[in-house]
């Protein structure tokens, strides 16, 4: 009995080393954590406009499939909330909105779609591509509306799109998941006086 139970633990420390030794490489390749960044609002004549970054959210695996061809996305979202109490807030606007990169590598461009403005920008540097992925400019928040006296709380988050690939190559590239990031929700105060 003793022998038999020695075996399976055996067996299972074995497993854990070998899932360790496939998995740490990717979480390692995946480095420190995507965070929002400097966030700047303007405010004036009724309209409130944000300016952010994503730091953290690209890593090599993910250039290179962007570099394949292969369409990236990633997702914000947007909310500001009018602070009531400690405990209850109401949610004045909620956003969301895209940018994605495709790379043409017939001109061997960059495309990326930055959907709150409606345009696309073309690039030729993969590192300019990733500043406009990362970089949301002077999103109007609030337009035409003015905010009564109080204190607001604005909620921002980033997340990449999961990648989708035909099925032919899902059961090869399995590790795609693993480049996915989402930031945690960065939050801050604003006080409007009258």
């Amino acid at each position: 009995m003793k022998k038999a139970e020695m075996m399976s633990k055996r067996s299972i420390v074995g497993i854990l080393i070998i899932l360790s030794a496939i998995i740490y490489p990717f979480t390692l390749a995946q480095g420190a954590e995507a965070l929002i960044e400097g966030l700047h609002i303007v405010r004036g004549k009724g309209n409130i406009s944000i300016s952010f970054s994503v730091t953290n959210c690209f890593n090599k695996k993910m250039e290179e499939a962007i570099k394949a061809g292969i369409p990236t996305t990633f997702n914000f979202f947007v909310k500001l909330y009018k602070k009531r109490s400690p405990l209850w807030s109401n949610k004045i606007v909620a956003h969301r909105f895209r940018h994605t990169v495709v790379y043409d590598t017939l001109k061997d461009t960059f495309r990326i779609w930055l959907e709150e403005k409606g345009e696309e920008v073309q690039v030729q540097d993969l590192e300019e591509a990733k500043q406009y992925m990362q970089r949301v400019e002077t999103f109007v928040v609030i337009k035409g509306r003015e905010l009564t006296r109080g204190n607001y709380k604005f909620a921002i988050k980033a997340e990449l799109d999961p990648v989708k690939l035909p099925l032919s190559l899902e059961g090869i590239l399995f590790f795609v998941s693993l480049w996915d990031f989402e930031t945690d929700w960065y939050y801050r105060t604003m006080r409007v006086e009258p």
